[in-house]
This record gives structure tokens, C-alpha cells and sequence, in this order.
């Protein structure tokens, strides 16, 4: 890593500091920030997390913008609206990796030495700082977890630019993610909760809205892979989608492919996708989609010739090859042997082993993880309060 860049991260933060104090000058409101940049708009889980909070007071503030690489004058404005309102606001809410909230020397409770080793130990109180991450489950690897290698930040890049720090809590979508959340975002394990985000709930709830797919329409396959954010990383989708004219021109369903938006240069604005709701198998590799999948009811498939090297770059928390080895197809010839198969015998698809697959992803949260939510973080701004009160 050059040394311009070292001087360049430290000039920043040490920007970003002097005009939290300024801002910070004003004092506090009762106000709940959310911040975005995969996107141009506030995502259904913000929305709904807003709402929540606003019951209780606090009033809510989006900042939701996606950003790319030429996008200087937009990023310094909509982080110079950030650091005032981390300064002014309550709560901060983000959904990713946030290099502004990283670097911010926020107010934090002394933490007790009782032999924790997490890297990231501080608590923010003022603002309280919720990391509401954007992906169900923990399929593969990411973050702390997978530093130093293709698909993963390089550990100098780490520590220079403090990923991850300053999360006060951390929401996974249930019990059987949070050590690896734990991992990932290098927390106490304590501070992950099982909180789930409120598209859990919407999803159970379209599954029940939606019947089953009439008898003299062709089922839809959907194929939806992760994004390789390592440029030379194999797409075994892309070739999929190369050859599709002869490997799917007699198959008995219809085939529609949804790549990463992220991959095609669109926003990530959350939610559940159309197509997702109208397929009924959907084909993925190591994407999350597989939870949103599994709450809709749907079938799923994994296209996994890669996986040799996944494992290594960026990882796998869970791995579908030895978990549920009946849904996964090395080749694709293969695959489509598997969804002919289940095509022509529903009854013939595992769905022992997509459960064993989803297994304690969700274990834990609530039915409406909005409320939950909102809930659990003024309970502890109240707690906050009670002891400032105490020490006065």
C-alpha cells in the first residue's frame, strides 16, 4: 500500500473528526440516521425500521445514495450531510461497510478487560450505532473473515481503514449466523443479535399470499449468482448464460438469469425482486438469495463447479456440497439433469436438504424484527440514560 494513500486515509479521518465536533457544538436530537450507498433510495428494511422508531419518538433521516467511482463531488456531499447528522442524531443505522462511521472517534463505554479478544471491543453510545447488514444468513465468508486473499481486503487495508469499527450492535437474521457475524465484523459475539431485518417478514408474508403455480403454465428457473468482486474470478453463471440457447433449448421450464445488480452497475435497493417472487426453482451459487428463497417457498439449486476455489477465496460459513450434496450440480449437464428430474417428479426434489442447508439461519428472531428492533435499541438508550443519571 503507498504511502500517499496512508496520508490520504488519515487526512480524511482526521477531517471527518474536526467536523463531528463542530457539528457536535449544536447537541443532540431525537432523530434515527439510516445510511445508504448501494443505493438511490431508501431500502424496504429502512423504511419499515423508520417506521418503528418513529412510534417511539425518534424521528427518522435517510441518506441513501449510490455512489461509483466518478462520483467525487457526490460523495464528499453526502458525507459532509453524514457527519452531521452522526453528530446530531441518536442512532445511526447503516447496512454496510461505512468508511465514515469507521473512522469516527464516536463517544464509547469503557468496555471491562474480562479477556475478550475481539478486535473491535468499542461501543459506541452517542451516537448507538446498529449494523443492520444487508444479507440473511451467513453463506460465505466475508470481512474479517476472509482478509488476504482474492475476494477479501488485505490486512494493512484493514486496519488503515478500521472496517467494521464502531458497531454497537449487529443484526443477523438468526442464532446460527451470529458467530460468524461475530467473526466477520471482529465483535464480541455478545453485541450480534438475532434480530433478523423486516424483509423476513414480508417474505413470509408473500409466500402466504401467493398459491401454487398452475398446472398448465411452465415452471420458472431463475439463476442468480453472487457477485465475484475479484476481477479474474471465475463466473461459472456467465458461461451458463453463454451456452444457454443449446443446454436449455428443449428443457420443460422456462429460464430467466438475474445477475448481481451491483455486477450490472444498479443499485441495491433491497426488497424482494419480481422475478424471485414468480420463479418457482431458483439456481445460485453462493448467494444469499437461497434464504430469501427458502421463506418464499421456493426450490433451490446450487451451480457450484467452482467450489474448490470458493472455499479458499473468499470461503464458506456453510458449504452446499456437504450439506445438501443431493441440490448440487458440478456441471451443466448436470444441472440440467437435476431440474429435469424435479421438473417432471416435483415430489422427487430433497426438501430435507434445503432445510438442513437453512438450518438456524433464522432461529431466534421475532415475527416482526422492525418493532424488534426498535425495541431492543431505545431499551438500551434508556439504560444509557439511567446510568449517566447514576454517575451524576
Amino acid at each position: 500500500m503507498g504511502a500517499a494513500k496512508k496520508v490520504a486515509v488519515h487526512a480524511a479521518a482526521g477531517a471527518f473528526n474536526l467536523l463531528y465536533r463542530l457539528f457536535g457544538l449544536v447537541g443532540r436530537r431525537d432523530e434515527v440516521l439510516f445510511v445508504s450507498r448501494k443505493a438511490d433510495r431508501p431500502s424496504y428494511d429502512y423504511e419499515e425500521c423508520g417506521k418503528a422508531f418513529a412510534r417511539r419518538g425518534l424521528t427518522p433521516v435517510y441518506l441513501a445514495q449510490r455512489l461509483g467511482a466518478k462520483t467525487l463531488l457526490p460523495y464528499a456531499w453526502l458525507a459532509l450531510r453524514e457527519i452531521y447528522h452522526l453528530a446530531r442524531c441518536r442512532v445511526c443505522v447503516i447496512d454496510r461497510y461505512d468508511p465514515i462511521v469507521s473512522l469516527i472517534d464516536f463517544e464509547c463505554e469503557p468496555v471491562p478487560s474480562d479477556g475478550c479478544t475481539a478486535l473491535h471491543n468499542d461501543f459506541p453510545t452517542r451516537p448507538v450505532v446498529v449494523q443492520l447488514w444487508h444479507a440473511f444468513g451467513a453463506f460465505k465468508k466475508f470481512g474479517y473473515q476472509c482478509l488476504d486473499i482474492a475476494e477479501g481486503h488485505s490486512s494493512e487495508e484493514a486496519a488503515l481503514f478500521k472496517i467494521h469499527r464502531n458497531c454497537s450492535w449487529v443484526v443477523c437474521s438468526g442464532e446460527g449466523a451470529r458467530a460468524a457475524f461475530a467473526e466477520a465484523f471482529a465483535c464480541p459475539v455478545e453485541r450480534v443479535v438475532p434480530l433478523s431485518r423486516p424483509t423476513q417478514r414480508r417474505l413470509r408474508e408473500l409466500a402466504s399470499e401467493h398459491g401454487a403455480r398452475p398446472a398448465s403454465e411452465r415452471p420458472r428457473v431463475l439463476f442468480a449468482p453472487t457477485i465475484r468482486k475479484y476481477d479474474k474470478a471465475a463466473h461459472p453463471v456467465q458461461d451458463l448464460i453463454d451456452h444457454a440457447d443449446e443446454l436449455f433449448a428443449e428443457a420443460p421450464f422456462d429460464v430467466e438469469w438475474a445477475l448481481h445488480p451491483l455486477e450490472q452497475g444498479k443499485e441495491a435497493a433491497g426488497g424482494v425482486p419480481a422475478h424471485l417472487l414468480a420463479a418457482d426453482y431458483v439456481v445460485t451459487d453462493y448467494s444469499s438469495i437461497v434464504y430469501e428463497a427458502w421463506l418464499l417457498g421456493k426450490r433451490v439449486a446450487f451451480f457450484v463447479p467452482d467450489a474448490e476455489h470458493y472455499r479458499t477465496s473468499p470461503g464458506l460459513n456453510v458449504d452446499p456440497t456437504e450439506v445438501c450434496p443431493g441440490l448440487c450440480a458440478s456441471d451443466a449437464e448436470g444441472l440440467r439433469a437435476l431440474l429435469d428430474g424435479w421438473v417432471r417428479d416435483p415430489r422427487s426434489y430433497p426438501v430435507e436438504e434445503l432445510a438442513a442447508f437453512v438450518d438456524g439461519a433464522f432461529d431466534g428472531s421475532g415475527d416482526d424484527p422492525a418493532e424488534d428492533l426498535a425495541a431492543f435499541v431505545c431499551a438500551r438508550l434508556d439504560e444509557q440514560a439511567e446510568r449517566r443519571d447514576d454517575r451524576c
